[in-house]
């Protein structure tokens, strides 16, 4: 996957049951466009929405999104903590 960096921005391209695919509006590290990551969404992790907490089904693609994640060291696979649209509380 490469490195990314927490939170990760960017618009949903699709939605599943427990994926969620983001692309980020413009390039990093040297890229000139932007970069799309899948992201496994665990139940333990929250979405919201406008500040309201809602689940991983009402993200819709177009979405702008954040998703906030850590990383354990020596892995490359990202643990989701939060996925957030729109605006906090």
């Amino acid at each position: 996957m490469g490195r990314i960096r927490s939170p990760f921005q960017g618009e949903v391209v699709s939605v599943t049951a427990n994926n969620v695919i983001v692309k980020s509006a413009r390039g990093t590290a040297g890229r000139t466009s932007g970069r799309t990551i899948s992201f496994t969404i665990k139940p333990e992790a929250k979405v919201v929405r406008d500040g309201k907490t809602c689940e991983l089904k009402d993200l819709q693609k177009g979405d702008a999104v954040s998703v906030v994640f850590t990383t354990k060291p020596g892995s490359s696979l990202p643990r989701v903590t939060q996925v957030s649209v729109g605006k906090s509380e």
